[in-house]
């Protein structure tokens, strides 16, 4: 098993966390795949990497059937419990790069998921599960990749570089976007894609930013001790800042269709 496939398993060990934690993504996000896609009630749709449903309970509301996957015993379990009374929702334990099926989908969506993917397997296999006229769609919350500064997330900051020296400085936006894009067109089966942002400011308060906290794998990868002295810092921190953090949030959404073959 390679290191992000180690990653992607690690996520099994947080899913109350990561439920509590992590950032909802807008209606306004859904509303867009939707016009650029035109999905209905029919469309064969697949999520990669579902984790606890947050991108899924956008597509279920608005009745649309979805298949969802996931990579470990416990997030498909988590997953069919929380959508057992949702015949529309079909649920496999597979890998991405080894799930097989005799569909052609009218869109695939991966919510901040897909970067666990090689891009150089994992566009080119979407591109080729599609239908033509299908779409692509990658979104990501990035608030905790961006290089926030001042005040707190300057101390905060400095408690990462403390316990996580390996991890790397958070990229700008635009850095982001280049990066992005540069995955997506590997080996020029999607065109450039349609880019859309959503910006938000969200208050968390100590225990739900350090449950955030708990589902980011630089922290799932420091061993227990370490890990626990990190967060207990960062509470201090929160707590010595009044108890509670107000973070910049930004969506971003790539958009993309099959047009006929590859080039």
């Amino acid at each position: 098993m390679n290191i992000m496939d180690i990653k992607k398993n690690l996520f099994k060990n947080v899913i109350s966390d990561y439920e509590f934690g992590r950032p909802k993504y807008p209606e306004e996000l859904y509303e867009e795949i939707r016009r650029f896609s035109g999905i209905g009630p029919t469309s064969e749709i697949l999520e990669v990497g579902a984790g606890t449903g947050q991108a899924t309970d956008l597509f279920v509301s608005h009745g649309h059937k979805v298949d969802l996957l996931e990579v470990s015993d416990e997030q498909v379990a988590y997953l069919k419990e929380k959508y057992k009374n949702c015949p529309n929702i079909a649920i496999y334990k597979d890998y991405f790069e080894e799930f097989t099926t005799k569909k052609e989908y009218d869109l695939i969506y991966s919510a901040t998921a897909f970067h666990w993917i090689k891009c150089e397997n994992g566009y080119p296999k979407a591109w080729r599960m599609l239908r033509t006229g299908g779409t692509m769609a990658v979104f990501w919350n990035i608030f905790l990749d961006m290089d926030h500064s001042g005040g707190v997330f300057d101390e905060l900051k400095a408690l990462k570089k403390n316990y996580m020296p390996q991890e790397r400085d958070g990229l700008t936006l635009a850095e982001i976007k280049e990066k992005r894009i540069n995955q997506i067109t590997v080996g020029d089966f999607f065109d450039l894609p349609e880019y859309h942002e959503y910006r938000t400011q969200e208050r968390y308060d100590v225990q739900r930013f350090l449950a955030y906290l708990k589902t980011y794998s630089g922290t799932l990868m420091l061993d227990d001790s370490t890990r626990s002295q990190y967060l207990q810092a960062v509470s201090d921190c929160l707590n010595h800042h009044g108890g509670s953090i107000e973070v910049p949030e930004i969506v971003s959404l790539y958009l993309m269709r099959k047009e006929g073959e590859a080039h």
